[in-house]
């Protein structure tokens, strides 16, 4: 989803609960292959809706750092502000990940780190 598409749905009237997992970073990408370039500058994303919003037609933010904000949050979206276009940025720590998505990555990295088949 893009700034736009949020946008367009502001504008249009939509009454959608969207979440954003932010953990930060590239994740998934450092568990395949480490390095600087995996390291981005983070953004407010409820900010940038915020500011996308402005004012003009009905949205509601909100960031949580944890599960009873969360909570809290879902029953805002669901009840109070259910005529809205809802946007909760969900905020965790950049190592969370599953033991699934660990071993994924270390055998994607495995993958990756063969040689060349050149065709033979």
């Amino acid at each position: 989803m893009t700034a736009q598409d949020v946008s367009t749905m502001i504008r249009c009237g939509q009454r959608t609960i969207i979440f954003l997992i932010n953990n930060g970073g590239y994740t998934i990408e450092v568990e395949i292959h480490d390095g600087p370039y995996n390291i981005i500058k983070n953004w407010d994303y409820t900010g940038l809706v915020d500011a996308i919003f402005n004012d003009e037609g009905k949205c509601w933010t909100a960031k949580v750092f944890n599960e009873e904000q969360l909570i809290e949050a879902i029953q805002t979206a669901t009840e109070a502000k259910k005529d809205c276009l809802c946007f909760i940025e969900v905020i965790v720590h950049k190592d969370d990940t599953s033991k699934e998505l660990l071993l994924w990555g270390s055998r994607v990295s495995a993958a990756n780190s063969r040689p060349p088949n050149h065709g033979q």
